[in-house]
């Protein structure tokens, strides 16, 4: 037995369902009596240092990319991205920045990295590398006879079946 609703009433609750959800919307985060001020949002909280520009540093690398220590890893920030290091010579951009020689022994003073974080270990790329070719080459080379010995398995077994047609003693 079938369940059958007229037309009317499903078009009813279509159309009351629709502008129902179109009436029960809240307003978005504003009431009637909010103050309406357009630079008030989380992101307006400081204002002091949009002037200041940060003293910025070239660096370039001196050698090569290697392994942290498992300590490193967890301290250090130029670790903890790929876990790898760098060795690296900032300079600063702006001449008049540099420090002197006697600011290290400040504590304000700012150090300049000696390191960086790098993605990938030359050695280490190399030997999974050679490992990953290797894998292939043996992959291959067992394949290649897996065909040949399946395909003189089934010459010598078309053979043998040809031979007990015809009625010849196969050794």
């Amino acid at each position: 037995m079938r369940l059958m609703l007229p037309y009317w009433l499903v078009t009813i609750f279509l159309v009351t369902s629709c502008l129902g959800f179109e009436w029960k919307r809240a307003p978005p985060f504003s009431e009637p009596n909010a103050v309406n001020n357009k630079n008030v949002h989380l992101g307006n909280y400081t204002h002091s240092h949009e002037d200041v520009e940060a003293p910025t540093y070239t660096c370039t690398p001196i050698g090569e990319c290697d392994v942290c220590t498992p300590l490193e890893k967890k301290t250090m920030p130029h670790c903890m991205e790929y876990g790898n290091k760098e060795p690296v010579r900032c300079e600063w951009d702006d001449p008049d920045f540099a420090p002197d020689k006697n600011a290290t022994l400040d504590p304000d003073s700012i150090t300049l990295p000696a390191f960086r974080g790098c993605p990938h270990v030359k050695r280490i790329e190399r030997w999974k590398t050679i490992r990953f070719e290797s894998v292939n080459f043996v992959v291959a080379v067992l394949a290649v006879i897996f065909v040949f010995w399946r395909q003189r398995k089934l010459a010598r077994e078309q053979y043998q079946r040809l031979a007990q047609r015809i009625g010849v003693a196969t050794a």
